[in-house]
């Protein structure tokens, strides 16, 4: 058992940096290795917003950090190619699709931002019909415990100010759009 996160890594239109991070308690059995339950977990949540995404979307990779202390070490980094699917037009870069999974105890909500979402996918602040059907097959993805063929198992969640894992026990999509409201649109975790 390790308290573990994946910094999902990529562009937008070549420049752009965006990054997604998400944490779990990872238990690597049976050959399952942190690499394999990493990539099938990602694959879960980021497979079916493809056709939500604009072509100008690519992730190209994710470090996996383990916590060691109250401090997060790269232990290895994962290829993980990803284009969106969409040629439409591309909502600005700060728009985003917005999941959110809500974890056991107060306030414990993992938020995830994902931009370069395509202007069919929304109408006016708002996601489609369709595609709040569609984000809600990656919020599955997003807060449901993956086990893998060997019996290994990424129980997603957050973890608190103590240090303290709170797995997920539920979520929601988001209808209205969100703003990533970082420092720098499109750079950060």
């Amino acid at each position: 058992m390790a308290y573990q996160r994946a910094v999902l890594k990529g562009t937008l239109g070549g420049t752009v940096q965006v990054r997604n991070m998400f944490t779990a308690n990872v238990v690597e059995a049976g050959g399952d290795d942190a690499e394999t339950l990493w990539t099938a977990y990602l694959t879960s949540v980021i497979d079916p917003i493809c056709d939500m995404c604009v072509s100008l979307l690519q992730y190209t990779n994710y470090d996996i950090q383990e916590r060691v202390g109250t401090q997060w070490e790269t232990i290895q980094e994962v290829d993980f190619p990803f284009t969106g699917a969409t040629t439409g037009d591309q909502l600005p870069n700060a728009v985003a699709l917005v999941l959110l999974g809500k974890a056991t105890g107060i306030k414990h909500v993992g938020r995830k931002f994902f931009s370069g979402i395509s202007e069919p996918s929304s109408t006016i602040n708002a996601l489609a019909t369709g595609a709040v059907a569609t984000a809600a097959l990656a919020l599955l993805g997003y807060i449901t415990p993956f086990t893998g063929i060997g019996g290994g198992l990424i129980e997603p969640g957050v973890i608190d100010q103590g240090g303290a894992f709170h797995p997920f026990v539920g979520g929601v999509v988001s209808s209205l759009l969100g703003s990533m409201r970082r420092r720098k649109p499109g750079i950060g975790i």
